[in-house]
């Protein structure tokens, strides 16, 4: 398959997307890694990898929850629903 300027501009339309408070996912520079991707040889998808925010900084663990225990704290989440349920 050959991309056209068409398909071009429409990926580059999409890796506009920002985050919530209006930041951009992407910058101009960042490194960037192509890969293709799936299952069935007529059914691929195309991930792009944006090197420049490795390594990925996890998120911290929550404060509301015993990892020992495998419960939140109290014994319930929200939904007073104990883990695991």
């Amino acid at each position: 398959m050959i991309l056209t300027q068409k398909v071009i501009d429409q990926i580059q339309v999409a890796m506009r997307h920002t985050k919530k408070n209006g930041d951009l996912n992407w910058n101009n520079g960042d490194e960037i890694e192509v890969q293709l991707a799936g299952t069935f040889a007529g059914d691929k998808f195309i991930v792009i990898k944006n090197k420049s925010k490795d390594p990925v900084v996890p998120t911290p663990p929550h404060d509301g929850f015993d990892y020992e225990k495998e419960e939140w704290k109290g014994g319930c989440n929200s939904l007073g629903r104990t883990a695991g349920y």
